[in-house]
């Protein structure tokens, strides 16, 4: 059994040296609502159709502002964790440190690349996410990789609803988490072991959570949501949810 995403609350500490591994910070008391969500498509990833209904999916139902812009940066052999994989740790600590400057400590950060992850103990993974409630930086790393249904390194048009589905799910899990949430893993808060189940899952809160999220700012009140053109995500995932309904009835 392969575990595809992890959310952890890695210390990453400034130092004399650059940005490097620490120690887990303390739990948070409260969330953390994200002032900006800041979406850096790195430059060499060529299956792009997926950006535009993610950022749509995203700003139909968070608070903060989101953003995209392409970020030129080196991810060598120095970073790799197998010869066709890169250590998503190190990934971050280069992507914070390129991008320091960027926004403020309250800025969501998220690296998008084609490249396959992995994390230890796990084969692979699809995300990582970085930080907490208590922490001053806040961010991820997501590969598609494993996410888009044709070559993420060549441009295509192809399956890019189901790209950004799956992004989709993957980010506002992981705002969540970084925000502070500490809820068990339900709903959109589920592990998915495999990609299946990362299509099956969820992509709602439970009320509970999102309760919890409204009160602090970070998700919008249903009746808030506007009606735009990434419709198209809700309404493939309701039929997902109508097409798996009836597999299990059968």
């Amino acid at each position: 059994m392969f575990h595809h995403f992890r959310n952890t609350s890695l210390g990453l500490l400034f130092a004399a040296s650059g940005l490097v591994g620490g120690a887990f910070a303390a739990p948070p008391t409260e969330l953390v609502a994200p002032a900006e969500i800041l979406l850096h498509v790195h430059s060499d990833l060529k299956s792009t159709d997926f950006v535009r209904p993610l950022v749509c999916a995203l700003q139909r139902v968070l608070v903060a502002p989101v953003s995209t812009r392409t970020l030129d940066l080196r991810l060598g052999p120095e970073l790799r964790a197998t010869p066709t994989q890169l250590n998503a740790e190190k990934v971050a600590n280069i992507f914070l440190s390129a991008t320091a400057a960027d926004g403020n400590p309250k800025s969501f950060k998220y690296l998008l690349v084609q490249y396959d992850l992995k994390l230890e103990p796990w084969r692979y993974v699809f995300s990582s996410s970085f930080g907490n409630g208590s922490t001053s930086y806040h961010a991820g790393v997501l590969s598609t990789a494993r996410l888009d249904v044709g070559d993420p390194r060549r441009r295509h048009h192809q399956g890019s609803d189901i790209t950004a589905m799956r992004a989709y799910k993957l980010i506002l899990k992981s705002i969540a988490r970084v925000a502070g949430l500490q809820s068990p893993d339900a709903c959109i808060l589920a592990f998915p072991r495999n990609l299946d189940e990362l299509d099956q899952k969820s992509s709602e809160f439970c009320p509970s959570d999102r309760a919890i999220l409204m009160q602090a700012g970070i998700l919008k009140p249903n009746d808030a949501k506007v009606s735009t053109d990434c419709d198209v995500i809700a309404r493939r995932e309701h039929e997902t949810q109508r097409l798996t309904a009836i597999q299990l009835t059968e």
